[in-house]
């Protein structure tokens, strides 16, 4: 259960990630920026909520895999939501206007 939660919220972090640097990022820098940021925040929402969800129904996750979940998704997500922001940024940039 933890697994498939985290995975949903990487998931959400790098389409945001994705959407930013594409769309509304006006430069490469604020793009790097903005999808660390985003990493950063659906890792903190994906920890609250589960937090949220283990104090209302106990058993439902285990609390050791909860925090490696919570703490790999810390480290990673940041690093891939700025990489694809970064990319998305790029490719935007790079595209023939007609």
């Amino acid at each position: 259960m933890e697994s498939i939660t985290a995975g949903v919220a990487c998931s959400a972090a790098l389409a945001l990630s994705y959407y930013i640097g594409y769309d509304r990022a006006p430069s490469i820098f604020i793009s790097l920026l903005a999808g660390a940021a985003s990493g950063v925040s659906f890792a903190v929402v994906f920890f609250a909520m589960t937090v949220v969800v283990a104090i209302a129904l106990p058993g439902t996750f285990d609390a050791r895999l909860l925090g490696v979940h919570f703490v790999i998704l810390l480290a990673v997500a940041p690093l891939c939501g700025a990489g694809i922001a970064a990319f998305a940024h790029h490719r935007a940039m790079t595209r023939m206007m007609f």
